[in-house]
């Protein structure tokens, strides 16, 4: 075998070292990969959510993004090597003009779906999570568990404000039990703190709350209605979607979030993280759909 001269050795060892370099390099561009997911051109994608809503997203004790949203977001950026989600808590009223604008393309603001957002926004095919519905009663309503319950029970319900999302669950159980249908009665002006004091009062028999609302009148340490827990009965019995916010030139974006999002649904990761968080599973519930 005829020995490599000096020349052809140094010109060979340097064609090695290029090789290898732009290899390496190859690897690493994008910076955000893992096994299979090389030269992916990783785009960022920024991320608003109200960082006040315990238990759905929060700064925590050290300033960090926590809470159910939060996690499902986790969820769905390590399985996008495509993208990087940069997590950036604000108010709701900056998210929803950040993402109608294109300053974010992404939010999360406990928000529900109606025919006014999806003039503005895009929506995933999968709500990412689920506001929990309590039918509130009187503390001597024991034998309550349902709106058929009231119903047939004859239970008078605190009236609704005319936009107010709850009046929903009410107008589907009514579509749906033709023959036993709940009285609805509207008011224009009064607080939900009212609605409360109505029913643990006996003025009312019933009435239909989102559960964070009553949490913060009556559960939250130093709710100013902590008095009152005592008078009244929570049932919870239903949910209402909600759902991630998108900005309406995202399409591409919104496909690869929702095929995610529809992939930790069935796996049950959503379900597990809502018992977690909210402390029970809002996915076991027949939503209710919204005007």
């Amino acid at each position: 075998m005829k020995k490599m001269n000096s020349k052809k050795l140094v010109t060979f060892l340097l064609g090695m070292i290029l090789l290898l370099g732009f290899s390496a390099g190859e690897a690493v561009a994008g910076g955000k990969s893992d096994s299979g997911t090389a030269n992916v051109q990783v785009r960022k994608i920024k991320y608003a959510f109200t960082n006040t809503i315990r238990p759905l997203s929060y700064l925590d004790e050290n300033g960090k993004p926590a809470g159910y949203d939060i996690e499902v977001i986790k969820l769905i950026d390590e399985r996008l090597p495509q993208y990087e989600i940069e997590f950036i808590g604000t108010t709701s009223e900056d998210a929803w003009l950040g993402v109608d604008t294109g300053k974010y393309q992404l939010c999360t603001t406990n928000s529900f779906r109606t025919k006014a957002r999806e003039e503005k926004y895009l929506f995933a095919n999968q709500n990412s999570g689920g506001g929990l519905e309590f039918l509130l009663l009187n503390k001597k309503f024991t034998n309550i568990k349902s709106l058929q319950d009231v119903s047939d029970n004859k239970l008078t319900m605190v009236p609704f404000r005319p936009a107010d999302a709850a009046i929903n669950v009410i107008k589907t159980y009514n579509d749906k039990n033709p023959g036993k249908q709940i009285k609805i009665d509207t008011i224009d002006q009064f607080e939900n703190a009212d609605g409360v004091k109505w029913v643990a009062s006996g003025r009312y028999d019933s009435w239909v709350i989102y559960e964070s609302i009553y949490n913060g009148l009556v559960n939250s340490p130093g709710a100013p209605l902590a008095d009152l827990k005592e008078q009244l009965i929570t049932v919870p019995f239903t949910a209402i979607a909600t759902w991630a916010l998108i900005n309406r030139n995202e399409t591409e974006f919104r496909d690869a979030y929702q095929e995610v999002l529809i992939q930790l649904k069935n796996e049950g990761k959503l379900s597990e993280l809502s018992k977690k968080y909210l402390g029970t599973d809002v996915f076991q519930f027949e939503f209710v759909p919204l005007n």
